[in-house]
């Protein structure tokens, strides 16, 4: 349906649909697979709570996730993806990652990404940092090696702040 109305990305695994609709990462990599096998492309969310970062779990949460949803594809379908870093802990809070944090994030998933398909997948997926994105933190946030753009949940509702974010970025 979301093909023949015109989508051509689609988000899976978005921290809300895990965490209050139950998405395993089993789920989510079934979804990831549906929308490539229906020539579209996934943006595939990522992220870690506020405990599991203040408990050093970040890398493990989120290595996980994209592992799980990358394990029944192929090299060329992985390079296609967008996988997208959303710390669950900034999504609506005001408070984003740093970018310094939000890059190191990036480098681990690019890194995972090597792991599981090699140099050229890696090389061409996109990633993105999402979570409190706005026209003050935006540049800090594409100025990163790793970070190809961004994600922008609640913001993209405000006409005044996307034309703000636009501008910077």
């Amino acid at each position: 349906m979301l093909y023949d109305v015109g989508c051509s990305f689609v988000i899976c695994g978005h921290s809300e649909r895990r965490q209050i609709l139950g998405e395993s990462d089993e789920f989510v990599a079934r979804k990831v697979k549906a929308v490539l096998e229906n020539d579209m492309i996934p943006i595939l969310c990522v992220g870690e709570t506020e405990e599991e970062r203040k408990e050093g779990q970040t890398e493990e949460r989120i290595g996980s996730e994209i592992r799980t949803a990358l394990f029944a594809l192929s090299k060329e379908e992985i390079a296609k993806m967008v996988i997208a870093y959303e710390p669950i802990w900034a999504i609506g809070s005001g408070q984003a990652a740093t970018p310094k944090d939000a890059e190191e994030i990036a480098s681990f998933i690019r890194k995972t990404v090597k792991e599981a398909a090699g140099k050229k997948a890696a090389d061409e997926v996109r990633i993105l940092y999402g979570g409190s994105v706005n026209g003050d933190n935006i540049s800090y946030f594409l100025k990163q090696k790793n970070i190809d753009g961004a994600l922008i949940g609640g913001a993209s509702l405000k006409p005044d702040t996307m034309i703000d974010i636009y501008n910077k970025a």
